[in-house]
């Protein structure tokens, strides 16, 4: 038997332990020995059969930083010189969370969209497909094979794509990142614009000198900002290691599927062998009782 019981009588509460019989159910697999070599074959036979015709996935990474900009420093140091006084040009200049802004759109749906619009990307997401999806709908697909990773020990940031080509997927992962930066700088300018825009018009109706002073400081800093967007192409993220097609294929990892299967076979059969061997030792049981 596969339980032994042990009954320690009380005069009140009987109390029944019950341990595994470790050896009987050695036996009784041994026993069965052919369904559980069977349920080992059958389900190795499907992991191989899986691991041999599920499509080669690769996957590319680009290596990349973010980029501190000199002029931030400078800039804050020009709004802080008269105090509140910057406060009444009406303009929030603010820096700190500039990078905690850039990872944020490193991982938004916004870049993923542009990028599948501006990349040509639609068409080989849709590919064997019945229907062209809509763009949300490569958004959310397009999202399950792209990982973006931080590693705050070192600051590096890693951007990969899985897909069945391995030339397309490096060259999603390198587009993915200058499309960042562009959406980035294109904004970093839009608002250099628009800031030294404001305070022009705001310095033609002042006359307080010191606030002059403020004023002409700031668009002096906008300006700088401004060159500094249109003068770098890597704005916000510089490339550390590019991203290059790979040469070995990341899934399906065949070894591991086949030994899967294996285990699992094995086990499932094991446990059928002694459910098996359980029921047919209850059956003889019974049937003396029953025949007495």
């Amino acid at each position: 038997m596969f339980v032994s019981e042990q009954i320690h009588s009380e005069p009140q509460s009987p109390v029944v332990h019950r341990e595994i019989d470790v050896r009987a159910l050695w036996q009784a697999i041994y026993r069965r020995k052919i369904i559980v070599a069977t349920s080992a074959a059958l389900f190795t036979a499907f992991a191989l059969y899986l691991a041999f015709t599920a499509t080669w996935i690769f996957r590319s990474e680009v290596t990349i930083a973010l980029v501190h900009q000199s002029a931030g420093g400078a800039l804050a140091g020009s709004v802080g010189q008269l105090g509140g006084l910057a406060s009444l040009t009406g303009l929030n200049l603010n820096e700190s969370g500039q990078d905690q802004e850039w990872m944020g759109v490193l991982h938004s749906r916004r870049l993923v969209d542009e990028f599948i619009k501006r990349d040509g990307v639609l068409p080989l997401l849709s590919r064997g497909a019945k229907e062209t999806p809509t763009l949300w709908q490569a958004v959310e697909t397009l999202k399950k094979f792209l990982i973006v990773t931080e590693d705050k020990a070192n600051g590096l940031i890693t951007v990969s794509f899985d897909w069945t080509d391995p030339a397309t997927a490096a060259r999603w992962a390198n587009s993915f990142v200058a499309r960042a930066n562009e959406t980035i700088r294109t904004k970093a300018i839009d608002d250099a614009n628009r800031n030294i825009e404001y305070l022009n018009q705001q310095l033609a109706h002042t006359s307080v000198v010191e606030l002059q002073k403020v004023m002409y400081n700031l668009i002096e800093e906008q300006t700088k900002a401004l060159m500094l967007a249109r003068g770098r192409v890597e704005y916000a993220f510089t490339v550390v290691d590019p991203a290059v097609p790979p040469e070995t294929r990341f899934r399906p990892k065949r070894a591991l599927m086949v030994l899967t299967g294996l285990a699992l076979g094995t086990f499932l059969g094991s446990l059928i062998a002694v459910m098996y061997d359980f029921a047919r030792e209850r059956r003889r049981q019974v049937v003396p009782q029953s025949s007495q």
